[in-house]
């Protein structure tokens, strides 16, 4: 049996996570949109200036010419946020890929061969 192992760090992320949707459904008696405020926030101020311009290109945002760091931040930090996820979906695609010990990279190269 191959196991994966995972850092403490995202462990105690992926419990507190875990915690926190037990609670939210217990004391609510379910899923209410007024309590989906316990998305994790991702500190995207952090990204170098060329990584924030990258995704600005890539998903076309628009934005003043001569934004400085902080300003495109937020500007990417807002389209983050406002991205639909399924997320169950998402999950099953990422076990997938790791169990099979494949990435999206390996993908685009493997239709490249069949290509030739």
């Amino acid at each position: 049996v191959r196991h994966l192992y995972i850092c403490d760090f995202h462990k105690n992320f992926i419990q507190s996570v875990r915690n926190k949707r037990k609670r939210k459904t217990s004391d609510d008696g379910g899923d209410s949109p007024e309590h989906d405020t316990d998305i994790p926030e991702v500190d995207l101020f952090q990204l170098q200036v060329n990584t924030l311009r990258r995704y600005k290109r890539h998903y076309k945002l628009q934005t003043r010419p001569g934004f400085n760091k902080a300003q495109l931040a937020e500007t990417v930090s807002r389209h983050f946020r406002n991205i639909p996820v399924n997320e169950k979906e998402t999950l099953a695609y990422f076990i997938y890929m790791v169990k099979s010990n494949k990435s999206r990279l390996d993908q685009k190269s493997e239709g490249s061969k069949q290509l030739e």
